[in-house]
């Protein structure tokens, strides 16, 4: 019986978040399409100051928004509960190795609670995840101050910590279940 609940459990959760993806990805169509527009026609658009953070990394280091100006950054929004983040993980790595020279900081924000703080660490540590990786927790404002509804959320910022994308594509593209192309030819054109 407790396995017949746990089954119901993991598959409500998996359609649920599957859901809110197929619905974002509306939005991020439209979106991407103008922030693409706009970097080839090298106009500029509507932008808003991405809110400030102060978070650690494994290690306990304090990273700031202020440390990652001068480049893109590629915010990857997750939990380690949450089956459709872990999902991309491996098509993150992907993208972090094929743009490893580009100028764009690869950035993964856990909003785990302070007590699987533990989990989140090996977690990192047994995936060998790259890119900085950072610990915000539920406690936090983070969530609030970036108006994550749902994870996993991608958001692209530009050079000055301004948010480009707050619905950036996926890493995997659910569609084809390959890394997504779309996101591979805005980071292209990324210079």
């Amino acid at each position: 019986m407790k396995k017949i609940f746990l089954a119901i459990v993991v598959l409500f959760t998996f359609f649920n978040c599957n859901n809110s993806e197929k619905k974002n990805n509306e939005v991020k169509t439209i979106e991407s399409v103008e922030l693409e527009d706009s970097l080839k026609e090298n106009r500029p658009i509507d932008l808003v100051k991405a809110p400030d953070f102060s978070l650690a990394d494994i290690n306990g280091k304090r990273f700031d928004l202020s440390d990652f100006k001068g480049k893109y950054v590629y915010m990857d929004i997750w939990a380690t509960w949450c089956g459709p983040c872990k999902v991309q993980i491996p098509f993150m790595k992907q993208l972090e190795e094929k743009f490893r020279d580009a100028p764009i900081h690869f950035v993964s924000i856990s909003v785990d609670s302070e007590d699987d703080k533990p989990v989140w660490a090996k977690m990192v540590r047994e995936n060998q995840m790259s890119g900085v990786q950072l610990f915000a927790g539920r406690e936090n404002n983070f969530g609030y101050d970036y108006k994550i509804q749902y994870i996993p959320t991608f958001i692209i910022l530009d050079k000055d910590g301004n948010i480009m994308n707050p619905s950036a594509p996926a890493p995997m593209d659910y569609q084809t279940g390959e890394i997504n192309t779309e996101l591979v030819d805005l980071f292209r054109k990324m210079k």
